[in-house]
Formats: C-alpha cells, sequence, structure tokens
C-alpha cells in the first residue's frame, strides 16, 4: 500500500519539475518546446517539433507547450504529448488491425463505457461514450510510419467534448514522423 502512494507523488514532483524548467527557459527566453526534446520551429514559426522518446518519432505541435511525456509500463511503449490548446495525444505501437481495436474499445464497459461510433473511416474512428451520465468522445487513427504502425488517439478521462474536437486534434497525428 504504502509504494501505491508514493506514485501520485512522485508524478506530481515530476510535473512541477516539467513545469519548473518550462518557467525559468520562458524567462530566459529560451525555446518553447519539451525540456527533454529537441525541437525547431517551423516555416510558420508557431509549430516545434517534438521527439517522442522512447518511441523512435518525433510530431510537429503548438509552440510553447509541455512536450512529451514517457508513458511507457514494462514493455508497453506510449507517449503523451501536449498538442497545445490545453489537449494532448497519446501515441503507442500498435499490433492489431483497426477493426480489433474498434472491436477493443467497443466492449469497454468499464474505463469508456462505449454508446456508438460517431465518425468511421479507413484508419480512424470517434466514439462516443457514457460515463456517471456524462457524454464524451474518444478519437483515434492508425498511422504508419517507417513501416510500423502506431495508435494516435485523444486523451483524458472525460474524453472531449464533441466529435469535432476529437477530429481537430487527431489532424496532429497527421505529421508523425520518424526520428
Amino acid at each position: 500500500m504504502r509504494h501505491v502512494v508514493w506514485f501520485p507523488v512522485l508524478a506530481f514532483l515530476a510535473a512541477c519539475s516539467i513545469g519548473g524548467k518550462k518557467i525559468e527557459r520562458d524567462k530566459a527566453g529560451e525555446g518553447t518546446a519539451s525540456p527533454a526534446s529537441a525541437s525547431s520551429a517551423s516555416a510558420a514559426g508557431d509549430r516545434v517539433k517534438v521527439a517522442l522518446t522512447p518511441l523512435p518519432l518525433e510530431i510537429e505541435v503548438k509552440a510553447g507547450g509541455m512536450g512529451a511525456m514517457d508513458m511507457s509500463m514494462d514493455d508497453k511503449k506510449s507517449v503523451t504529448v501536449d498538442i497545445g490548446d490545453g489537449a494532448s495525444l497519446n501515441v503507442s505501437p500498435e499490433e492489431r488491425k483497426l477493426a480489433q481495436v474498434k472491436k477493443t474499445y467497443q466492449g469497454d464497459t468499464i474505463l469508456f463505457p462505449f454508446k456508438k461510433w460517431e465518425k468511421e473511416d479507413a484508419s480512424g474512428a470517434v466514439l462516443q461514450f457514457e460515463s456517471d451520465g456524462k457524454k464524451g468522445y474518444m478519437g483515434f487513427t492508425l498511422v504508419e510510419v517507417g513501416g510500423k504502425a502506431y495508435l494516435c488517439k485523444t486523451t483524458g478521462l472525460d474524453g472531449v467534448p464533441s466529435v469535432e474536437v476529437a477530429e481537430k486534434h487527431l489532424t496532429a497525428c497527421k505529421t508523425l514522423k520518424a526520428k
């Protein structure tokens, strides 16, 4: 039981540490991407490339975000990245086909109790779920980079507020590239 209590404390301290480094960088007038990842401004000037370490990927997102955080557990690699405007995406390697991924979400009765598919296409979907009487949406897409498939999905225990927001967030998945 003692170990269970330490995990949230350590996660909080890590988040505070990352936030503090961002504030120090901003005061110094330095860059705007993840403290742990190299970034470079794109031609538009308001976008940066963020490394999704330990995955061999990078993604282009709005400048000024919190960067990426390794969410891997055991041998399952996963990275959550801030895409700007208070939104984030989770990216992980995916060996299953889209139909199998959809079947998993459709069978969820606990974390995101599936209600219906709102949008579906050849590479992804947006689903509606209902939890504690509240409606939420989650979007995901399969993206192939370097011959490997990655699942890129919206995040948040409450999901996102609409199908349109889910689709908007998923557009960042199109910028996934090999490092």
